[in-house]
């Protein structure tokens, strides 16, 4: 009697042979003899996002990183390399600023590039930092693929990131801080009124911009503008962006009590910037107001 003819789905199902039993059996003995033997890929369980693709050496850049592990991983942590690059491996032409997420210190890893601990994960356990590389002001012009892993016992493949260039040309912005001071005063609220101007002179646009402004002892502002804080003595203003030739303006006001005689000194400074501010100079500016009675001051 003549057998009925296998079906494709069957043929599917049925080993293909002493071809594959040699496959098997090779696996058999590399995982004996403690070799990693792996069919397919690790799971990619990580990924990543630069504060910029462009940098000049000398300059810094931000890696923020984030994902959840797939399954259990020991003594866990981020790991980061160059790749495709004339310039080495990414310890080679970078150190590391800050870090954050960390469970341990970051480090450098000999011949490789930056870790930062993560410790120990369980499964579908969110992990989540980021890690500061100053590059070294001597590496030459270039560019490489930022590289990733999230490593640990059985970690993921090394992935692929942007491609990050790096420049000979210093990125700068110019910022010019200034203060100015009114007094408006009167028998009921008296207080002095406070206008802090930061102009960007360039050539580039500043981005995370902290102008802090200092003053007297124990002094609270009052009515500040967005994007402004106050605690005792100090007023902060944060800007996420100013281009060149811009300017940000923010305001507060310092109330004036009936023992509030004398000098009010108040200065102001850029705090933080990016990219690098080449002139210290105008960075800083002050404003002094006289205060004669509740209903009489000065400022000059």
């Amino acid at each position: 009697m003549k057998r009925p003819a296998s079906s494709s789905k069957d043929q599917h199902r049925r080993p293909r042979g002493p071809g594959r039993v040699r496959t098997l059996w090779a696996a058999f003995l590399l995982a004996v003899a403690g070799v990693p033997f792996m069919l397919s890929p690790a799971h990619a369980v990580s990924s990543i996002s630069v504060s910029s693709t462009t940098v000049a050496a000398g300059e810094t850049f931000t890696i923020d990183f984030t994902g959840t592990a797939d399954t259990p991983r020991t003594g866990a942590g981020e790991n980061f390399y160059s790749g495709s690059t004339e310039l080495g491996s990414l310890d080679a032409f970078t150190t590391i600023e800050s870090c954050s997420g960390n469970t341990a210190p970051c480090a450098e890893v000999a011949g490789y590039g930056p870790r930062v601990p993560l410790g120990d994960l369980a499964g579908g356990q969110s992990f989540g930092g980021s890690i500061t590389l100053r590059v070294d002001p001597k590496t030459p012009a270039g560019t490489f693929v930022l590289r990733y892993q999230l490593y640990a016992d059985g970690g993921e493949a090394t992935a692929n990131g942007p491609t990050i260039t790096v420049t000979n040309t210093p990125r700068e912005a110019d910022l010019d801080v200034k203060l100015s001071a009114q007094p408006r005063v009167g028998i009921l609220v008296p207080y002095l009124s406070y206008t802090l101007g930061t102009h960007n002179h360039g050539p580039e646009a500043a981005t995370a911009v902290t102008v802090t402004a200092t003053l007297p002892a124990g002094k609270a502002a009052t009515h500040l503008s967005a994007g402004c804080t106050a605690a005792p003595g100090k007023v902060t203003c944060t800007y996420e962006g100013i281009a060149e030739g811009a300017d940000a303006v923010s305001t507060f006001r310092l109330p004036i009590g009936l023992l509030d005689m004398g000098p009010v000194d108040v200065t102001a400074a850029r705090t933080a910037s990016a990219p690098d501010d080449p002139n210290a100079t105008n960075d800083t500016s002050g404003v002094r107001c006289t205060v004669l009675s509740i209903a009489l001051a000065n400022c000059a």
